[in-house]
């Protein structure tokens, strides 16, 4: 029988992760999603006889547990097509920085971000590395002369729904931007779920106790157990995993002092996505970013990239998906009306905006927070009030990134109760 009976709040990825790696260690996970669907940001969505990837899109070097997962549930991977930028291979955009060749420079970036990472876990406290820790991304590429580093985060920040390099702190990107990501990106290496994340989610996630539409009401935390409240009725629990976000977290519970540190330390952002059709864009590459929009935080609300889907309209247009960051203050009606003005400007005609999804996404760390000690806050909360945590707000957005952190809270619970 299972030794600890364990809740899980949010079934997206972080949750769905969890209750695996909780199912694994002889537990048993209950997850409570307040969605009438699994996957969180991971959503196809079905247009005539094929599916668009609205959320997660694309596995990369580090997915290898992920996609380990999707061979045992019969979830084939096909290869992303070619990923241009500003109309060249990305590599090429990216080899057209100055300074020294981009091996050099990918060396020195990946061997200054490990000693960094590892001095945040050595030295939390020490106040030179939380102050370099909060340096953003171009700032502290600048002072390791690295242009070349500073062209590719364009496709790797912002491009793909990140922050830009002149807001994001690089104590947060050195979390998870390692060799893996970097060339990944640089040499366009992802894959796609031939049958879709939904249907890979919808696979996995069988064997576990899953409560669709659950609107927790509250939850009880003490040091002897945990309390989950659904429609008046109280279930007890052993621990309990949150993988949403802080804020939403708040909703449910009183926060301890470290989890209002984390509460206050991030500034959720929003990105959308729409599904376009079209008679007279691109066919050759499957991805397109544009530095114009990736550049400038100015131009907040311009397409940042777009990717070529699968399926044919009836009137023969090709469906693509853009992406725009929009962040509450741009209505849905001003991101329509700015994506179109992009499409104008690049020669192409829109037939139809099907479908546009606004995600809550990227939890960028305030530079003010990471120089105060936003990491050991970030570490504190974990089995504080037998409550761990997971999801985008403690990793990054990256399925990968985020199965991580799940596997080590749910390795730290089991190690503290088991």
């Amino acid at each position: 029988m299972p030794r600890l009976k364990i809740a899980v709040i949010g079934g997206g990825p972080g949750g769905l992760s969890a209750a695996q790696f909780i199912h694994e260690s002889g537990n048993r996970p209950v997850v409570f999603e307040r969605e009438n669907r699994i996957g969180g940001k991971s959503f196809s969505f079905s247009s005539g006889d094929a599916f668009n990837e609205m959320g997660t899109c694309y596995t990369t070097r580090q997915h290898v547990i992920v996609k380990r997962w999707m061979k045992a549930h019969g979830i084939k991977l096909k290869r992303l097509g070619e990923a241009r930028y500003d109309d060249a291979p990305v590599v090429d955009y990216v080899k057209g920085g100055a300074g020294a060749p981009l091996p050099v420079q990918a060396i020195k970036f990946l061997n200054a971000a490990t000693r960094l990472r590892k001095r945040m876990v050595l030295e939390p406290a020490n106040p030179a590395v939380r102050a370099e820790a909060a340096l953003t991304v171009d700032a502290w590429l600048a002072r390791l002369d690295l242009p070349k580093l500073d062209l590719a985060m364009h496709r790797i920040l912002p491009a793909q729904g990140y922050g830009y390099a002149q807001e994001v702190t690089i104590g947060q990107t050195v979390q998870w931007l390692d060799f893996d990501i970097l060339i990944s990106g640089v040499l366009n290496d992802m894959h796609m779920p031939v049958e879709g994340w939904s249907e890979f989610w919808n696979r996995f996630s069988k064997r576990f106790d899953i409560r669709l539409d659950a609107r927790i009401d509250h939850v009880e935390r003490s040091e002897d157990g945990i309390g989950i409240i659904v429609a008046g009725e109280r279930e007890r629990f052993d621990a309990l995993v949150s993988t949403v976000p802080m804020d939403e977290f708040a909703k449910l519970t009183t926060l301890l002092p470290a989890e209002l540190a984390v509460l206050e330390g991030v500034a959720w952002q929003n990105y959308t996505t729409t599904l376009v059709s079209s008679k007279n864009w691109f066919k050759g590459a499957q991805v397109h970013g544009y530095s114009r929009a990736c550049k400038d935080p100015s131009l907040r609300g311009a397409m940042l990239g777009s990717r070529r889907e699968g399926g044919v309209m009836e009137d023969g247009a090709s469906l693509y998906v853009t992406g725009q960051f929009s962040n509450g203050e741009l209505t849905p009606a001003e991101l329509r009306e700015i994506l179109v003005s992009d499409l104008t400007r690049l020669g192409v005609k829109a037939e139809t905006l099907i479908y546009a999804r606004t995600w809550k996404y990227f939890p960028q760390y305030k530079a003010e927070a990471v120089a105060d000690g936003l990491f050991s806050a970030m570490h504190e909360v974990q089995g504080a009030r037998r409550t761990w945590f997971s999801g985008a707000t403690f990793s990054h957005e990256l399925v990968s990134s985020v199965t991580a952190r799940s596997q080590a809270s749910v390795r730290d619970l089991v190690n503290r109760l088991g």
